[in-house]
Parts: structure tokens; sequence; C-alpha cells
């Protein structure tokens, strides 16, 4: 339905004829810093400033015409009043920047704006701006504006919004992270924990705290808003050095919003958190964050820290969300219920948690991922070796830095070499090998295959133990192991035949 100009002006003047004055102050409730804020005079206003998450955005009503922007005003102070502020601006903002579907929609009936929904909005347009229209078509409703009335909100929920899958990724396997990516997390952090138990002067503060941040990303799974909204209260350090942690649910329904759930920080982490929580009492929350916050960062600064805390580490810039899915992948394959993964990623119900046991492989591929004979699962974790070293150049390595061992009662030696020396290593060397930065693994696949074959009886008598559980230290260090050497065979191998020389 088109109209002209001059006749689309006066539907909208009686449009915003029939609505009140709007009041003389909104007040919202922003979570992160526990506070009301007030949007003083909204209606001289025509730049709202809006303060959530510990960050300030504009709602800027200035490219709308008067009575159109008194009519969007309203909609803005229903929203404010009902929706947590981040997503009122949100929504706000987006259909402000293009307002024609919803000015078409306080104009027309119901359902004549019906059929304009699914032949312009649902073919054409984003899945997020169909949400954030349908949201004011709600406001339409609620403040009877136009022909909509409150009565007609279940009409409204029943527009479809454009195809979208939500989990894309997660069904692709494009946003989990490599085994290869896991294990260098992971020997990061060990690391960190082991120079602190030495020496945890030499350890900086802020440093402290962007591991603090990976620990509770990568072992729980939790959002940038989760970790940001952590009180120095809800951290309890206890005398065997066990560290506990109450995480906020985001994104509940009804009375579950400030919701807490506990838990443990892994054990051979705990130093870390520990260290830090000791100096967090002597710091000072930076101005506009709340004074009890634990790491004094708002949600977007503290994801843009772990993203570069994860580019560092394993030279790949993973999000939070890539490691939260990470997270819940691991526990889908090693065989927990839907109704613990659910409670574990914080979800209002079980069915979200049907992705991940989708993608999750059956026990015949968790077979084949734990003997590294799965083409898929061997070349999963990419590792990549630069340095190898020739057979001489190992002979004449100090012993110390010729690695050699009998883990599981099976000898193996001539491997490789390692820059650092076993004396000096706190971890299983054989097993560890192969996933440590130090080492420099010899230039002969044949001796790396030779490594997979002879410990497969190993791997699978405790594949067999564990049943698969991928949170059993014995059966993912012997898995990460396999998967490490198998690929550096066959890199080493590419490498030959690129160079076309003979192995030494």
């Amino acid at each position: 339905m088109i109209h002209a100009a001059s006749e689309l002006s006066g539907l909208i003047s009686a449009v915003a004829s029939d609505l009140p004055n709007l009041p003389s102050a909104i007040r919202y409730y922003d979570d992160f810093d526990e506070k009301l804020h007030i949007i003083r005079d909204p209606e001289a206003s025509d730049s709202w400033e809006i303060k959530f998450d510990g960050e300030w955005s504009r709602l800027d009503f200035c490219s709308l015409e008067r009575d159109l922007k008194f009519i969007f005003k309203h909609i803005a102070v229903d929203l404010f009043s009902r929706l947590a502020p981040s997503g009122a601006t949100t929504a706000c903002q987006s259909i402000i920047s293009n307002p024609e579907h919803l000015i078409q929609a306080m104009i027309m009936r119901p359902e004549n704006f019906r059929a304009l929904w699914f032949s312009e909005v649902r073919p054409y347009k984003t899945w997020g701006y169909a949400l954030n229209l349908r949201t004011m078509l709600h406001t339409l409703c609620i403040l009877s504006i136009g022909l909509w009335r409150p009565e007609m909100r279940p009409y409204v929920s029943q527009l479809e919004s454009p195809t979208r899958d939500v989990y894309k990724t997660v069904r692709t396997g494009e946003c989990f992270l490599p085994l290869d990516h896991q294990s260098l997390l992971i020997d990061y952090l060990d690391d960190l924990s082991c120079a602190i138990r030495k020496a945890p002067e030499h350890q900086s503060t802020i440093e402290l705290r962007d591991a603090c941040i990976l620990v509770i990303a990568h072992q729980h799974g939790c959002r940038p808003g989760q970790i940001a909204r952590i009180k120095t209260t809800d951290v309890r350090c206890y005398e065997n050095g066990a560290v506990h942690l109450a995480i906020p649910l985001l994104k509940q329904r009804g009375s579950e919003v400030l919701r807490r759930v506990t838990r443990r920080v892994s054990s051979e982490w705990a130093p870390i958190m520990a260290e830090y929580t000791v100096r967090r009492a002597k710091i000072n929350a930076p101005n506009g964050l709340p004074p009890d916050s634990y790491f004094n960062l708002a949600p977007q600064k503290l994801s843009i820290i772990l993203r570069d805390l994860l580019e560092k580490i394993t030279g790949t810039r993973w999000s939070p969300t890539d490691l939260r899915h990470t997270a819940a992948q691991r526990l889908a394959d090693a065989g927990t219920s839907h109704i613990a993964l659910s409670e574990f990623m914080g979800h209002s119900t079980t069915l979200t948690a049907n992705v991940y046991f989708d993608a999750s492989p059956n026990q015949a591929q968790r077979i084949n991922q734990a003997l590294a004979i799965s083409n898929i699962y061997s070349n999963v974790a990419a590792v990549a070796r630069t340095r190898t070293i020739d057979k001489g150049a190992l002979l004449r390595l100090p012993p110390d830095q010729q690695i050699g061992g009998a883990p599981h009662g099976i000898p193996i030696a001539g491997i490789g070499g390692c820059s650092a020396g076993q004396s000096l290593c706190s971890k299983n060397p054989v097993l560890s090998c192969y996933t440590c930065r130090k080492f420099l693994p010899l230039s002969d696949f044949a001796v790396h295959e030779s490594v997979v074959e002879s410990l497969r009886p190993v791997v699978t008598e405790f594949a067999n133990a564990s049943r698969f559980n991928e949170e059993s230290p014995a059966y993912t260090q012997l898995r990460r192991m396999f998967q490490a050497a198998l690929q550096v065979a066959e890199e080493v191998r590419a490498m030959h035949m690129d160079s076309g020389a003979q192995p030494t």
C-alpha cells in the first residue's frame, strides 16, 4: 500500500495525536553496575545517552520528522521499561535507521501488514532486523498504536523470521578450537601456574588477570558478559588451594535472570586465580565501573583482551564464543547428559544442547579418534612445526636434551631433542613432547610413525577403561599425543617430498 507524502504525513499525525505526553524522565536498570539510570526530559532531547555494560551509547532521533519522532520516543520508553538497556538500544537503533516497515505497520491493518511481512521482510531482510521489527510491533500492541491492540501480541509472535541457522558454525565445526590449539592454551596456563608456584612476584598483575579470564572462558565456557559481572565476593579461595566461582547466568527467562551457579577452577590453574585475588584486593576500580568488579573490565573490553590473548598463544584470533562452543562440545563428546550440558551452558532449555550431540562423534569415531587412525581427526590437530633436527645433530646434543623414556613400559628414544632439557621438564617426557613448543622433532617420519604404532595398544586400553571420557587426564594426554605425533610424521614426510631428500 503506497501513500502520497501528504496523506502519509496526515496518517502519522493522527497516530501521534492519540498518544499521551512523554514522561518527564525515563528510568532503566543496568545489571552490570546494578544501578538505575535516568534519561531526563526525553521529549525535549533528541539524543539520548544510554549507559549499559560499562559503556556509553547514543540513541539519536534527529533524522525523524516531528510526529514520527514523538511516536518513536514512546516506543523507546516502552522498550526500556521491559527489556535490558542493551536490547532496547539495539532495537531502536536498528529500526530508526530503516523505519519504513514500522511506519507502514502504524497505518496499515494488521492483516495487510502480515502480507507485507511475508512479501518484503521475511524474504529480503536479515534475521536481526526482523527480530527488532517484531519487538517494536509488540510495543505497538501494548500502546494500542494504530489498529494494533494488546490482545494481538500472539498474532505478532507468529510472524516468522528469515531463515537462519544459529548454530551453523557448530554443525560445520568451524568454531571448535583444534586439538593442538587447545593444547597450546593448556600448556600456557600450566607453565604460568608453575611459574607462580616458584616465583609469583615475577608475573605481572595484568598477565594474571588475562590468564584468569582465559581459565574461566576455556574451562567453563562463559560469555564475556558473565565474566565481567563476576564480583570480588563471587571468588572464594580456600586454604587447601581450591578456588570456587559464583558465575551469573545471562539470557535467562523470568525469575532466572539473576541466578548464579558455582563452578570450581581446575586445581592445576587455581594458583593463578589465587594470586590474582590477592593482588585484586589492592586495586581500585576505574571510574565508571562497579567498585567490586573482580576484573575491572567492561564486557566489550574483556572480549577484546581475550581475543588478543588467544591470538598471542595460538596464532589465530579465536573468539570467546568459539571457546564456549568448544567447551560444550568437549562435554558432549565425553558422553555427558542433555541436562548436565544445559546446566553447564546456563541454557534455559535442554533443546539447545541437541546441536552439540548431533555434532558429537559416534563410538566408532571415538575409537578412531583415540587411535589417531581417522583421517578427519588426525588432520584436525595441525601442529605447526618449522624446526626439525637431523640424527647427527641429535647425537651431538647433551644427553639431558635427547628425549627418551619408557612410557607404560614401552622403550622410546631418538624421537628428537628438547631445547630446555628433560631434567627441567615438569611433564611426562615423550607423551608431552609432541604438544610442547620446546620440542625439536627428528627429521625422520618413520620414527614418529613407529611411536604411534608402539603405543596403540596402550591407548586402546586407556580408552576402554575411561569409556572415552575426555575429562580423563590419561586418555586426554594420550589422545593429544597421538594426534600430534601423527601430524608431525605427516609434516616431516611432506618436507622431504618437497625437498626430494631422504630421511636421515
